[in-house]
């Protein structure tokens, strides 16, 4: 009996032991996936978002449980998609399959949720500017999925935020829903006041003046950047260009990573022109300014060749072909897979593998 014993004990103590050495194993093989998955977004983010693909579909390949890879790969094919315009819907649909593999692996990181929504938004989006029959179908994914990321983050501004947007601006028709965009809005007005004016605006009706409306926002939160940004944009949409780049200036000196703003005020001229082209001798070069201001920054790789496609664009509507085919060759040598798209990227892109973005744009809005 006591021979028996010993031996289950020995049995007992091997298995335990096995046991530790297989967990330490896989530990030490995610740990080296989590490296690879760190690598391929610093080769992302230094303009080779095509090896940064090959790398992590080949962790994929090894471990098909690796949450964060599936992610990384899934902005990756975002990135890569926004630099083919003409494959932008297919290329997507790879960004959501990816996303949605990471969020089945890992259900409870709303990182990942986060981004999703940020995918099935762009996908609502698109179907809705080309009025697909899935309009619907797109726009409720979108609000579903950024319902998830505040089932596990409820204090979640941005995503609330795409949310008022989301059911406030679109029609009934398509999954609008203005009760909810209140419920939403009101949510964020008691917990953060420039957000919470945020969505207020949104809701705000037509004739309702923007500029006023941040003005009183600002008064009781003087300093805020976010609220300086807020109401330069809004001088932006009514012309006032000058109070503008005020209000830009002030918030950049305050919050230095705001200095993508300057991408905005240089978006407004070239828009200005798109509208009227006689002005394009005195609304380019303005725009050439803020590129510079920009481009001071050191921005990473796929903001800066972004920026210099841009560039190309102002040259090319000076008349300058020569100097704006020079731009754009130097923007796909910095990152071959830079954004065509008019508006910024998403600063989610960018952000690393590990961190909650906490970066929001309007799709209803140019800036």
């Amino acid at each position: 009996m006591v021979g028996k014993s010993i031996s289950k004990e020995r049995f007992l103590l091997i298995s335990l032991c096995a046991a530790v050495v297989s967990l330490g194993f896989w530990s030490c093989v995610r740990q080296e996936l989590d490296k690879t998955v760190q690598q391929a977004y610093e080769l992302r983010m230094d303009g080779k978002a095509d090896s940064a693909k090959a790398l992590l579909e080949q962790a994929i390949s090894e471990d098909s449980t690796n949450a964060i890879a599936h992610y990384e790969l899934a902005r990756t094919k975002y990135h890569m998609a926004l630099g083919n315009p003409r494959e932008l819907p297919g290329r997507m649909e790879e960004a959501r399959q990816s996303i949605e593999k990471a969020m089945g692996q890992d259900p409870d990181n709303v990182i990942y949720a986060f981004f999703a929504g940020n995918v099935s938004f762009m996908q609502a989006y698109m179907s809705l500017m080309r009025n697909q029959p899935d309009a619907k179908e797109k726009v409720v994914k979108a609000c579903s999925v950024f319902e998830s990321a505040l089932k596990l983050k409820p204090d979640y501004h941005e995503a609330m935020l795409h949310l008022v947007e989301i059911y406030g601006l679109a029609p009934e028709d398509v999954g609008g829903d203005s009760s909810k965009a209140e419920q939403y809005a009101k949510q964020l007005e008691g917990m953060d006041e420039v957000f919470g004016a945020k969505a207020r605006e949104l809701l705000l009706p037509e004739e309702v003046d923007r500029v006023d409306h941040w003005q009183k926002v600002l008064k009781n939160n003087e300093g805020n950047a976010d609220a300086l940004e807020e109401l330069g944009k809004a001088h932006l949409r009514k012309g006032e260009v000058e109070d503008a780049v005020k209000r830009f200036e002030e918030a950049v000196r305050i919050d230095p990573e705001k200095n993508i703003l300057f991408l905005d005020l240089a978006r407004y001229h070239i828009m200005t022109v798109w509208r009227d082209e006689t002005i394009k001798d005195t609304a380019l070069p303005l725009a050439e300014a803020a590129i510079k201001r920009y481009l001071d920054s050191e921005p990473v790789p796929p903001l800066k060749a972004y920026t210099l496609g841009l560039s190309s664009m102002i040259k090319r509507g000076l008349g300058d072909n020569t100097g704006a085919e020079e731009l754009r060759e130097e923007a796909k040598a910095i990152d071959p897979f830079f954004s065509k798209a008019s508006g910024v990227p998403s600063l989610t892109l960018f952000v690393p593998p590990d961190e909650i973005s906490h970066n929001h744009s309007y799709f209803s809005r140019p800036f």
